[in-house]
Formats: C-alpha cells, structure tokens, sequence
C-alpha cells in the first residue's frame, strides 16, 4: 500500500492479490481508473493516466480535469 503521511511517502510490500481491471494475481497498486487495484500489465495499457494516479497518490499532485 503507498500512502501519504505529512510530506514523507510510505511504498510498502504487499500481497499479490486480483487485479481489479484483468483478474491475474499479481503484485498491485491503486492506479488504475477510479482507484481500482491493478497489475503492472494493466498500468501500462494507459500509462499516462496510470503516471497521473501515481503522482496524485504519491505525492498529492491533482488529477488532470479529464482524469478517469
């Protein structure tokens, strides 16, 4: 799980579990539209708005408008 306390950003380990768009199991993280849990595979089939979940979770960054 990654999440924010104050300034500091916390990656941890976590459990490979089913990935919320494609149902492999694998290693997950909360970028996928809508929050959604998915893999590595499925963060890269629209790597912009994956980058931008990425940094909003990361390090606070906004979600573009148009975000999904």
């Amino acid at each position: 799980m990654t999440k924010r306390v104050g300034n500091l950003t916390i990656i941890e380990i976590t459990d490979n579990a089913q990935c919320e768009l494609c149902g492999v199991i694998d290693e997950l993280r909360p970028y996928g539209p809508g929050g959604k849990n998915i893999c590595f595979e499925c963060g890269e089939k629209d790597r912009e708005t994956t980058e931008a979940r990425m940094r909003n979770v990361m390090f606070d960054v906004p979600l573009p408008d148009d975000s999904k």
